[in-house]
């Protein structure tokens, strides 16, 4: 499922809401956390599909990734809102209190007095994304970086919070899993009417269907760490070995099932047998389709928040959605 959803973001990938500052504007970014060291050279890193970001080559032979926010008051889905803090503040945690590979935060400006959005530098980790490599290595050493993934994230959802919701977004999170869930998926909907998309559904069935299961929900009392977008895109690798994991833009304190690696046709079993969760019971199974069921409202989104040039992402994930909620009602 998620493969075929970047697939879809990828025949897209100039978005709205990439930042794409000038050359002079970039080199006065880097001047201020670098102020020893001068630029040889900029190069563009497109794999991302919200933040612009660039791979900096310095002058002490240093290479460094300087990710950029969307420009000051452009409109972005509630669940974006502040993940710029969400990164920068959740991975210095991690790299604190986990034995987790991620890269280090060497400087963080939201100050917008250079340019007009937040940005940050961080080191480059050594490797390639694991989705741009992928169809290059053998099915063993496929299956040692799943299972390592899944060992990783395991670990992430090891670290517990206090309240649960998005990591950058105090004001909406809560005691309860359920109510922060249906916060969750209520955002999805006023966004939508904000924009005026069709979701092909009246919101009410959702809502209802949802309420209907909430006991399943109520099972899950802690808040666990969670990365939310660890797909292939997101884990670097060299050597057949897991470098480093990136973007936690979008990092929560929930359910480990709402995770990438747990939604219904994402499934991997060395990811599974590393996280160490190889059968859900039913009530685990109910809360991984209503997962399902927030991904695609995300996606079906993301094609008018971005001002992608075709609409495909956004059919592709109403097929999709409409899938999932037949699936719940028929259950």
């Amino acid at each position: 499922m998620e493969n075929k959803i970047n697939q879809e973001r990828r025949k897209l990938m100039e978005s709205a809401t990439k930042h794409k500052p000038t050359k002079e504007i970039l080199e006065q970014m880097t001047a201020a956390a670098f102020p020893d060291s001068k630029v040889i050279d900029i190069h563009e890193l497109k794999e991302g599909f919200f933040n612009a970001a660039y791979r900096i080559k310095l002058s002490d032979n240093r290479e460094v990734v300087l990710k950029i926010a969307p420009p000051e008051g452009t409109t972005v889905m509630t669940h974006e809102k502040n993940i710029m803090y969400s990164e920068v503040h959740s991975m210095k945690m991690i790299q604190r209190v986990t034995k987790v590979p991620v890269a280090k935060i060497l400087f963080y400006d939201n100050s917008k007095s250079i340019c007009n959005a937040e940005y940050f530098f961080m080191e480059k980790l050594s490797g390639e994304s694991f989705s741009s490599i992928k169809d290059t290595l053998d099915e063993k050493d496929k299956k040692q970086i799943q299972y390592m993934t899944g060992r990783y994230n395991a670990e992430l959802n090891r670290v517990t919070g206090t309240k649960f919701g998005y990591y950058g977004q105090s004001d909406k999170q809560g005691e309860e899993w359920f109510t922060v869930f249906r916060s969750m998926i209520m955002d999805t909907i006023q966004d939508a009417d904000h924009l005026s998309i069709d979701l092909h559904m009246k919101p009410e069935t959702i809502l209802e269907l949802l309420e209907q299961d909430k006991p399943y929900f109520l099972e899950v009392v802690t808040p666990k760490f969670v990365h939310w977008d660890l797909w292939a895109g997101n884990v670097f690798v060299e050597n057949n070995q897991v470098t480093g994991l990136i973007d936690f833009e979008r990092c929560l304190w929930g359910d480990e099932l709402i995770e990438v690696g747990f939604r219904s046709n994402y499934q991997d079993k060395d990811f599974l047998k590393g996280y160490g969760l190889e059968q859900f019971s039913e009530s685990q199974k109910i809360r991984i389709k209503w997962y399902d069921v927030y991904l695609f409202l995300i996606v079906v989104l993301e094609t008018d928040y971005r001002k992608y040039d075709t609409r495909d992402t956004y059919h592709y994930a109403i097929n999709n959605l409409k899938k999932c909620i037949e699936q719940i009602k028929l259950r």
